[in-house]
């Protein structure tokens, strides 16, 4: 009986042999300072880190492939596995606030019924930007709740604030899985309708096909809670005795929804 070969999936990214250069210069270093070699990770946590690494990069489009990628790389060569969970954060983190913009900022307030500008997204704490992108449907459940595993690890083990503890190879390579799979490689991006437009539009003036085929597009572009809240309105404005004529021309909205 013959056997089948196996095909193995191979990566696009290919990252430089490291370890023989970094393991003999922490070796030097550790020794200069009079410390221990075993303060830092061991060689061959840094081997296993570095030869998984390039699957997980691959997962992350080269568009969000940024300095601070390059930087967590530079740090997990080292085997600094603190400050590497903190770039995969903040890559994870710059990506969910680009997730934001690109729904529409002048709608969230729309969602939330709070005032909301791009300072208000920077100003925005990393447990309240995940609550946000939730509400606005940019992440899923699951991911809110990986993602917020993350936050905490990273609050807690990360060269960001003083530690509980040291991470090892494998769990870094799980939380930039999971910052891989639901924020940086999670091409998930409704965007918002502009209600108060929507609406204006809708009274102001019959639609021509064009106008019409436009914000069926948006509409169909936005999440279902939002989309049922507009059907909603709409209904409303098509039953309202004292709406015009051209607002009851909405009614074509709801077949192509």
């Amino acid at each position: 009986m013959s056997l089948v070969p196996i095909t193995i999936s191979t990566t696009t990214i290919a990252l430089p042999v490291t370890i023989g250069v970094t393991g003999p210069m922490l070796q030097s270093l550790t020794q200069a300072l009079g410390v221990p070699r075993d303060v830092l990770a061991a060689d061959d946590q840094i081997e296993h880190a570095w030869h998984n690494l390039p699957r997980l990069l691959d997962r992350i489009p080269t568009e969000h492939r940024s300095e601070t990628l390059v930087r967590m790389c530079v740090a997990v060569a080292t085997g600094l596995f603190d400050s590497a969970i903190n770039y995969a954060w903040n890559a994870a983190v710059i990506e969910l606030r680009q997730k934001v913009r690109r729904f529409g900022l002048a709608v969230v307030p729309q969602v939330t019924g709070r005032p909301f500008d791009d300072g208000t997204l920077l100003e925005l704490k990393d447990a309240d930007l995940l609550q946000l992108c939730l509400k606005l449907n940019l992440i899923s459940e699951e991911g809110f709740f990986l993602l917020d595993q993350c936050r905490d690890i990273r609050n807690n083990f990360s060269a960001a604030h003083p530690t509980m503890g040291a991470l090892d190879e494998t769990e870094f390579l799980a939380f930039l899985n999971r910052c891989a799979k639901h924020a940086l490689s999670n091409e998930r991006n409704p965007r918002g309708v502009d209600i108060q437009g929507l609406i204006a539009a809708i009274k102001g003036s019959r639609f021509t096909a064009p106008q019409l085929d436009a914000w069926v597009e948006r509409l169909l572009q936005t999440f279902d809670a939002q989309r049922e809240l507009l059907i909603g309105t709409l209904h409303g404005i098509y039953c309202d005795p004292s709406s015009g004529e051209e607002a009851m021309t909405c009614s074509p909205f709801c077949p192509r929804l």
